[in-house]
Protein backbone atom coordinates (compact mmCIF):
# COMPACT_ATOMS: atom_id res chain seq x y z
CA UNK A 1 0.00 0.00 0.00
CA UNK A 2 2.98 2.20 -0.23
CA UNK A 3 1.55 3.80 -3.43
CA UNK A 4 -1.52 4.88 -1.37
CA UNK A 5 1.10 6.92 0.81
CA UNK A 6 3.30 7.91 -2.12
CA UNK A 7 -0.26 9.18 -3.88
CA UNK A 8 -1.05 10.87 -0.91
CA UNK A 9 2.26 12.77 -0.09
CA UNK A 10 1.82 13.43 -3.74
CA UNK A 11 -1.47 14.88 -3.48
CA UNK A 12 -1.25 17.10 -0.16
CA UNK A 13 1.87 18.92 -2.08
CA UNK A 14 -0.18 19.50 -5.40
CA UNK A 15 -3.27 20.53 -3.76
CA UNK A 16 -1.34 22.99 -1.15
CA UNK A 17 0.08 24.65 -4.68
CA UNK A 18 -3.48 25.48 -5.94
CA UNK A 19 -3.45 28.25 -3.31
CA UNK A 20 -0.61 29.96 -4.90
CA UNK A 21 -2.08 29.44 -8.16
CA UNK A 22 -5.49 30.62 -7.21
CA UNK A 23 -3.22 33.69 -5.55
CA UNK A 24 -2.52 34.50 -8.70
CA UNK A 25 -5.50 34.66 -10.35
CA UNK A 26 -6.81 37.26 -8.14
CA UNK A 27 -3.28 39.16 -9.00
CA UNK A 28 -3.86 38.57 -12.40
CA UNK A 29 -0.63 36.72 -13.14
CA UNK A 30 -2.12 33.43 -14.23
CA UNK A 31 -5.27 32.70 -16.44
CA UNK A 32 -7.76 30.03 -15.04
CA UNK A 33 -11.06 28.25 -16.55
CA UNK A 34 -13.46 27.51 -13.53
CA UNK A 35 -14.91 24.91 -16.02
CA UNK A 36 -11.58 23.22 -16.33
CA UNK A 37 -10.18 23.83 -12.18
CA UNK A 38 -13.68 22.86 -10.91
CA UNK A 39 -13.09 19.21 -12.84
CA UNK A 40 -11.79 16.30 -10.07
CA UNK A 41 -10.47 14.03 -12.46
CA UNK A 42 -7.85 15.67 -14.53
CA UNK A 43 -5.32 16.32 -11.84
CA UNK A 44 -2.94 13.52 -10.84
CA UNK A 45 -4.25 12.46 -7.63
CA UNK A 46 -7.81 12.63 -9.19
CA UNK A 47 -6.88 9.92 -11.94
CA UNK A 48 -5.06 8.27 -9.24
CA UNK A 49 -8.69 8.24 -7.14
CA UNK A 50 -10.78 7.34 -9.99
CA UNK A 51 -8.38 4.55 -11.13
CA UNK A 52 -8.78 3.08 -7.80
CA UNK A 53 -12.50 2.33 -8.92
CA UNK A 54 -13.12 -1.27 -8.48
CA UNK A 55 -9.45 -1.91 -6.86
CA UNK A 56 -10.06 -3.25 -2.74
CA UNK A 57 -8.85 0.40 -1.88
CA UNK A 58 -12.10 2.04 -2.98
CA UNK A 59 -14.04 -0.04 -0.75
CA UNK A 60 -12.18 1.51 2.07
CA UNK A 61 -14.01 4.02 3.77
CA UNK A 62 -11.18 6.98 3.45
CA UNK A 63 -11.71 6.33 -0.24
CA UNK A 64 -15.15 6.92 -0.62
CA UNK A 65 -14.93 10.30 1.90
CA UNK A 66 -11.45 11.75 -0.01
CA UNK A 67 -13.19 11.21 -3.09
CA UNK A 68 -16.24 13.50 -2.42
CA UNK A 69 -13.95 16.04 -0.64
CA UNK A 70 -11.29 15.80 -3.40
CA UNK A 71 -14.95 16.86 -5.58
CA UNK A 72 -15.74 19.63 -3.13
CA UNK A 73 -12.42 20.85 -3.48
CA UNK A 74 -12.12 21.23 -6.94
CA UNK A 75 -15.85 22.69 -6.93
CA UNK A 76 -14.98 25.46 -4.50
CA UNK A 77 -11.74 25.99 -6.00
CA UNK A 78 -13.75 26.75 -9.30
CA UNK A 79 -15.62 29.17 -7.58
CA UNK A 80 -13.05 31.43 -6.72
CA UNK A 81 -11.62 31.29 -10.19
CA UNK A 82 -15.53 32.48 -11.36
CA UNK A 83 -15.50 35.38 -8.83
CA UNK A 84 -12.20 36.70 -9.98
CA UNK A 85 -13.77 36.29 -13.97
CA UNK A 86 -17.03 38.25 -12.75
CA UNK A 87 -14.83 41.01 -10.68
CA UNK A 88 -15.32 39.72 -7.10
CA UNK A 89 -11.88 40.05 -6.38
CA UNK A 90 -12.69 40.36 -2.17
CA UNK A 91 -15.04 37.75 -2.56
CA UNK A 92 -12.14 35.57 -4.13
CA UNK A 93 -9.64 36.84 -1.33
CA UNK A 94 -12.22 35.96 1.32
CA UNK A 95 -12.51 32.37 -0.34
CA UNK A 96 -8.91 31.46 0.09
CA UNK A 97 -8.63 33.26 3.50
CA UNK A 98 -7.95 31.77 7.17
CA UNK A 99 -11.78 31.56 7.34
CA UNK A 100 -12.78 31.14 3.84
CA UNK A 101 -14.79 28.30 2.08
CA UNK A 102 -11.71 27.32 -0.21
CA UNK A 103 -9.51 27.30 3.10
CA UNK A 104 -12.06 25.12 4.73
CA UNK A 105 -12.26 22.57 1.34
CA UNK A 106 -8.65 22.54 1.41
CA UNK A 107 -8.08 21.69 5.27
CA UNK A 108 -10.57 19.10 5.13
CA UNK A 109 -9.40 17.22 2.63
CA UNK A 110 -5.81 17.44 3.63
CA UNK A 111 -6.54 16.12 6.95
CA UNK A 112 -8.67 13.30 5.70
CA UNK A 113 -5.74 12.29 3.59
CA UNK A 114 -3.56 12.47 6.62
CA UNK A 115 -5.73 9.84 8.31
CA UNK A 116 -5.74 7.43 5.41
CA UNK A 117 -2.13 7.74 5.01
CA UNK A 118 -1.90 6.60 8.56
CA UNK A 119 -3.89 3.83 8.29
CA UNK A 120 -2.93 2.78 4.65
CA UNK A 121 0.01 0.28 5.63
CA UNK A 122 -2.57 -1.42 8.12
CA UNK A 123 -5.05 -1.88 5.66
CA UNK A 124 -2.43 -3.55 2.99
Amino acid sequence: MSNIIEQIDKAIGAHGAWKVKLRQNIDGTLALVPAEVGVDNRCEFGKWLYSLAGTHAASDPYYKEILELHKAFHKVAATVVTKVQSGDKPGAEASIGLKGDYTAASSKLTAKMMEWKKTAPKAA
